[in-house]
């Protein structure tokens, strides 16, 4: 193993070393590293085309570089080739451009060494996800704007050139030599965005070199950094940073990521360090018989310890063949994360084990060549000593400042001095918050011309006790700059100097945020946080007081948003918020200065409508109310449709105090609700009567599912072309032994009110799908199951996990059941329906529009919904005739969805002329009376064995 260089400067130069150096055409293997160090790329490449012709098999790699070590000089012009032998080494070249993670597919051996170049490859994509790894090389020098690397005979501006040494044979050990040692105390960064600098110690950069290391080093930044560096102390490692750039601003740019908070240190040459780091190599040398070693460091190094640097090199080339560069920056890695470096010296050393050394004599590092670095010693030492006293120094000086600015700057209330004269001789920043000037508008003048004429002759006297020996407190007004008076606690301290009083300290804390801290505690015992409306108690402070002129007639009205819990659930509760604020703005637009508007709690409001002329009145304000409530509310570009309902009761008719109207406008609200979206009820008596009945009604359907009061009925729908039933619509029916059978329309409503829905709803889903598994098992296969879903239960987390459960205990193929969904319910939150709906369909499951026509009916809802079936409402089909408006819409509506790839079902068909009429649209599928009634288990198992058509039921 041989490692020897050339410098090219003619091209002779190149052919004369190759021709004299017979052993490249012998060795095993053959690397060669070429440098450009004036950055020509045209002759850059001639010689490695030229250097590649002569040796094919040889690997070539390098980069751009700003100087060499060549023989015992530091050369910075031309091109260095280094060639290494290898007698049993293979050599592999890498073949990628931005992303190194794939350079070594398994851990690397101790006989494995990978050389890099990089040329403007983010360092951290290239090394944040790589393996292990023993690696040496470095970031390609800057040389007249411009860098790259070299691979083979191509020249990459933006790539990696590296080349994987491997051998049984082959002994490496890779380390790093810093030659910096930290000098003083730690500094903090106060302002930093990745690799710029803003702030440190709340000085720019430039004013913080300027002020630790004198203006000529601040001027010539930021080649001048690189003398006296600054080093990182992160996690109890220290790392010389470099400053790359210094901007207008006063700002900087290093070659490392900082934050807020990072501790740095100036550090200095330690010329003592070279003789240790020689020692070190001179000793591994002599155990292993090195042959080989090459070094890579930045150029700063070079450009400090110039002379040093040089004879430390001359003395490890008398012990080894030596191939010294100086790159942008230097990489090393020892089998563990990759150190990207500045003003640091990385080393791989070689030796293969079965090829002999030549004997080398060296001279001692100290000798009479290494005169300057005797006298770098000398002078680190000097630094080292007046850093350690400038510390003590320093560190006593900035206990005294800080002292005084906690004092004096920091606190926030007023501090000032004045003389004995009154006069003002210094203030604090407070100053310019509490009154408004400036320090330069008060200093000098006298102290009585800022307090209020009504407290100047109190304050005189005060002073004047002051000035006696005797600290003073008060309470006066001070003159804001705008002319405003206000109140300060004032405290005079005398300033006594050799026992003489030369003047007083003021302290002055004003007390009108106190006060204001009273008024806004008042403002949260009255007013609602969010809103900012009115809150219950001063609600009915206001209806209370209203109520005291009984010859005045007022309304009182409950207002509820329907369904707003759903988007609560859906969203969060604090986008919640944000809609519910939106909604209010709305109301507060309707309701104007006419009436006041209260935020009664959760999603309810409460309005107070004073000087009533009639009912009428209080009819149109509630109008205007839903009105303006139609048009969606927008949140995050998503619409989201309210609707309310809304009780209203009237002063004296329906009470004379406030807990009787506040009730009774609950009652027609609670009867407005049950009557559907956007209702207004006033209140009557019979209404008192219904609610308790609605109480009583809620009581027993909370333990019906518990007594097996529940049941289901089956409703078919036929193929109209077929003349068969296909599937079936499950409907819930309550068989109360006391109340008998109970309308689904009085008991679903109150359900979904009180939450107990969700529980319903999954027990309708698992008897429907268990019996429909039976009615298959019995030979009917193709029989579907449609199943009504509520709108809370389909806006719950757990709707989707409910339904698998439901299929898989059951056992019933997904493509059998179709769940049929209302359209206000999917567009209480669009785009989590949307990804619900394609969960479920996902999974085999078909879904069904319900009553399509009574809500929104938007075409673009049905155009951006993944759904299945359309089901036509009865409303349309009731009044339906050949030619009428019914009609139209009917076919307009199956003609869009015969575009739009839908299947459509006509509900509520109760004549053989309505089933014909419809079937001559297009439509071929119904559902109604004509056909059958809803049935219980047994009657339709019946009707299924009966095969008929029409069906008899």
């Amino acid at each position: 193993m041989r490692t020897f260089s050339v410098m090219i400067h003619h091209d002779h130069d190149l052919l004369e070393c190759i021709n004299n150096q017979p052993e490249l055409f012998q060795a095993h293997a053959v690397l060669i590293q070429l440098f450009s160090l004036s950055g020509d790329r045209k002759r850059a490449k001639a010689v490695a085309q030229q250097t590649l012709t002569f040796l094919p098999h040889a690997v070539l790699i390098g980069s751009t570089a700003s100087g060499a070590y060549y023989q015992r000089d530091y050369v910075k012009e031309g091109i260095l080739v280094s060639f290494t032998t290898f007698q049993h080494a293979e050599i592999k070249p890498f073949d990628f451009e931005e992303n190194a993670s794939t350079l070594i597919n398994e851990s690397t051996a101790h006989d494995e060494l990978v050389i890099l170049f990089n040329s403007n490859v983010e360092d951290r994509a290239l090394f944040d996800d790589m393996k292990p790894i023993r690696l040496i090389g470095g970031r390609a020098h800057i040389t007249n704007d411009d860098s790259f690397v070299i691979k083979g005979n191509q020249l990459l501006s933006k790539g990696v050139a590296a080349a994987k040494i491997i051998g049984s044979n082959l002994e490496v050990k890779v380390f790093e030599e810093t030659f910096w040692k930290p000098a003083g105390r730690t500094y903090e960064v106060t302002k930093a965005l990745g690799t710029r600098i803003f702030e440190i110690e709340g000085l720019t950069p430039v004013q913080f070199y300027e002020k630790y290391l004198g203006y000529d080093v601040a001027n010539k930044l930021p080649q001048s950094a690189s003398h006296v560096p600054l080093l990182q102390r992160d996690n109890g490692n220290v790392k010389p940073i470099s400053i790359m750039e210094k901007h207008r601003d006063g700002s900087v740019t290093s070659n490392r990521l900082l934050t807020k908070g990072s501790k740095l240190q100036f550090s200095y040459g330690d010329a003592a360090q070279i003789q240790t780091s020689y020692d070190s190599i001179d000793q591994m040398a002599s155990n292993s018989w090195s042959q080989s070693l090459f070094t890579y460091s930045s150029a700063s190094l070079h450009a400090l310890f110039s002379n040093g640097i040089i004879t430390y090199l001359e003395n490890l080339e008398k012990r080894c063949d030596l191939t010294s560069v100086f790159l942008g920056t230097e990489y090393y890695s020892d089998t563990k994360k990759v150190q990207i470096g500045n003003n640091s010296m990385v080393f791989a050393h070689f030796n293969e084990k079965n090829a002999r050394m030549k004997h080398i004599g060296h001279q001692p590092l100290h000798n009479q060549e290494m005169k300057d670095l005797d006298g770098l010693m000398a002078l680190s030492h000097l630094i080292k000593t007046s850093t350690e006293e400038l510390e003590t120094l320093n560190l006593n000086l900035q206990q005294s400042e800080q002292r005084f600015k906690s004092l004096f700057e920091q606190n926030p209330n007023l501090v000032y001095s004045v003389d004995v004269y009154g006069k003002i001789t210094s203030v604090n920043p407070a100053l310019k918050s509490l009154l408004g000037y400036s320090s330069e508008e008060v200093m000098s003048k006298h102290s009585l011309q800022f307090v209020s004429s009504e407290d100047a002759e109190m304050t005189r006297k005060k002073f004047y006790q002051t000035f006696q020996g005797m600290a003073q407190t008060y309470d006066a007004h001070l003159v804001h700059k705008s002319g405003m008076s206000v109140l300060f606690t004032i405290t005079n301290i005398p300033i006594i100097v050799n026992g003489e009083i030369t003047g007083a300290y003021g302290i002055a804390k004003s007390i009108m945020n106190q006060r204001k801290a009273e008024e806004k505690i008042a403002h949260l015992a009255y007013y609602d946080v969010l809103t900012e409306l009115p809150n219950r108690l001063l609600f009915e402070n206001l209806l209370n007081e209203s109520l005291k002129n009984p010859d005045e007639k007022l309304a009182v009205m409950f207002i509820d948003l329907d369904r707003f819990k759903l988007i609560n659930d859906s969203l969060d509760h604090q986008r919640g918020d944000q809609i519910l604020k939106q909604v209010t703005t709305r109301i507060k637009e309707a309701i104007k200065d006419d009436a006041v508007l209260a935020r009664f709690g959760g999603d309810e409001f409460t309005v107070l409508l004073p000087g009533l002329k009639c009912e009428k009145d209080a009819l149109m304000l509630a109008r205007r109310v839903i009105d303006h409530l139609k048009q969606p509310i927008v949140f995050d570009d998503v619409e989201y449709f309210m609707t309310v309902g809304i009780g209203i009761s009237l002063f004296p008719h329906d009470g004379l105090e406030l807990n009787t109207l506040m009730k009774n406008a609950y009652i027609a609200l609670d009867r407005a609700k049950q009557q559907g979206a956007n209702c207004i009820e006033f209140y009557t008596d019979e209404m008192t009567d219904q609610a308790f009945e609605r109480l009583e009604l809620e009581s027993y359907l909370r333990r019906a599912l518990e007594k097996e009061e529940l049941t289901l009925f089956y409703q078919p729908q036929v193929n109209l072309d077929e003349q068969k039933i296909y599937a079936c619509e499950a409907l819930i029916r309550w068989n109360h032994p006391k109340l008998g059978l109970v309308s689904p329309a009085q008991f679903i409503p109150l359900a979904e009110e009180t939450g107990l829905i969700e529980e319903i709803g999954i027990w309708v889903l698992n008897e429907a799908c268990m019996q429909t598994s039976r009615w298959q098992a019995l030979g009917y296969d193709d029989l579907s199951i449609s199943v009504n879903v509520s709108g809370r239960q389909f806006q719950s987390e757990k709707f989707v996990d409910s339904v698998r459960e439901a299929l898989v205990t059951s056992g019933l193929n997904p493509q059998s059941l179709h769940l049929e969904v209302t359209e206000s319910t999917t567009l209480v939150n669009t785009d989590y329906s949307i990804s619900m709906l394609n969960e479920l369909r996902d999974m085999g499951i078909k879904v069904s529009i319900d009553d399509f026509g009574t809500g929104y009916s938007s075409l673009s809802y049905l155009k951006d919904f993944p759904l299945d079936i359309l089901k036509i409402d009865q409303s349309f089909i009731r009044n339906l005739q050949e030619n009428n408006a019914d009609a139209a819409i009917v076919k307009a509506v199956i003609t869009m969805c015969e575009g739009l790839n839908l299947s459509i079902v006509a509900e509520g068909i109760e004549t053989k002329e309505q089933g014909d009429i419809i079937r001559s649209f297009g439509c071929n599928f119904a559902q109604g009376f004509f056909y059958s009634k809803p049935l219980n288990k047994d009657r339709f198992e019946k009707l299924l064995l009966s095969k008929q058509f029409p069906l008899a039921t």
